[in-house]
């Protein structure tokens, strides 16, 4: 009888050992629970009683973007094109720059799309697009891809490159 109560008390402990730190709450992860949710809330309070001035908020669309004012289509097509040259210049060769035939508008801004193909060193890939994006001007690159050269060690760069003028409505 007492190997029975032995084995009963055995396997009484090994289930308890096994089984009830999963049916137990995790006190740490309870603590740290509260502890981020305690922060979040005294985040959002802050946010809301901190109240953002309104000119603080306005994005100066005349430095960002193209004015409509001051450039015609073709000026600021060929503004942009100067300023993809002068990022271009030192680093990479430009092989190809053809504009878009017809800007396409918006209700108050117009796409402005050039074609771009450039053969560059992997090093200077990098610096063509930190001059680039050192510019005052907003510029998306879409159908960006790169194919390695066979000949040469050259990477060459096939992209679109998108710039926005504003037009004002009469």
């Amino acid at each position: 009888m007492n190997n029975y109560k032995l084995l009963l008390l055995l396997f009484s402990v090994v289930i308890f050992v096994n089984y009830i730190n999963y049916m137990m709450p995790d006190r740490d992860k309870l603590h740290k629970k509260i502890e981020l949710l305690s922060y979040k809330i005294e985040k959002e309070n802050h946010l809301g009683s901190a109240k953002p001035d309104m000119k603080e908020l306005e994005l100066p669309l005349a430095t960002l973007f193209y004015d409509g004012k001051k450039f015609n289509y073709s000026q600021a097509m060929g503004d942009f094109q100067e300023s993809i040259t002068r990022a271009a210049k030192a680093n990479c060769t430009i092989k190809r720059l053809k504009w878009a035939q017809v800007p396409l508008s918006a209700k108050w801004y117009d796409v402005l799309k050039i074609d771009t193909a450039l053969e560059c060193t992997p090093k200077n890939v990098f610096l063509f697009i930190n001059k680039l994006r050192k510019n005052s001007k907003i510029y998306n690159i879409k159908n960006f891809t790169i194919y390695r050269m066979r000949n040469k060690p050259m990477l060459q760069l096939h992209m679109q490159l998108i710039s926005y003028r504003i037009h004002y409505e009469k």
